[in-house]
């Protein structure tokens, strides 16, 4: 839910209007999803092409690709601890940072805590959720990979907060979760 400054400042948003001619199908398909998610059409086309901009234009020059979970587990699944926490840390302290610089072209705790939320959520690693106060960040991570994606996971975002904040970081897992909160 939006506290009322974010209302504020979403309402101080400029816009322009702009208009597209699109697929029939196409248009009655973006009906139905709008009114399954109870938003208007505007604000449903407004979050896909944020979402083009903000994120998965990056993604494609990465070249990131989209697995379902059974594909990931799979992969996970035939590693053993130590080859799996060797690759979730080669992982975790190189791309982020790429990415990172790439897109913001600037490296802070506010930029890092932004692309965790960005990146689990788009890549359906799972449910996400973030808190930030003047003093620190942490993130929560619930995900349905079992006790190797926790595992992978709680490596990745070590080494992602060493290799881009050069900060330690407080991690807690469970089966199905990892939070991890670092300074600000």
């Amino acid at each position: 839910m939006l506290n009322p400054t974010e209302i504020i400042q979403m309402n101080k948003k400029k816009t322009s209007t702009i208009t597209f001619r699109i697929d029939e199908d196409n248009s009655k398909k973006l009906r139905n999803i709008a009114e399954d998610k109870n938003v208007s059409l505007n604000t449903l086309a407004n979050q896909i092409l944020g979402n083009y901009v903000q994120l998965e234009r990056y993604m494609e020059k990465f070249g990131v690709l989209m697995m379902s979970h059974d594909a990931f587990s799979s992969i996970i699944d035939v590693l053993d601890e130590k080859q799996l926490i060797q690759l979730a840390s080669s992982i975790g302290s190189k791309e982020p940072k790429e990415f990172i610089l790439f897109k913001w072209k600037d490296m802070n705790s506010e930029m890092v805590s932004d692309f965790i939320k960005m990146y689990f959520e788009h890549c359906g690693y799972g449910t996400c959720d973030l808190e930030k106060t003047e003093s620190d960040i942490a993130v929560s991570i619930h995900h349905q990979l079992g006790k190797k994606g926790t595992i992978f996971l709680k490596t990745f975002l070590e080494s992602l907060i060493q290799s881009t904040l050069e900060k330690s970081c407080k991690i807690i897992t469970a089966e199905n979760s990892v939070t991890i909160r670092f300074s600000q």
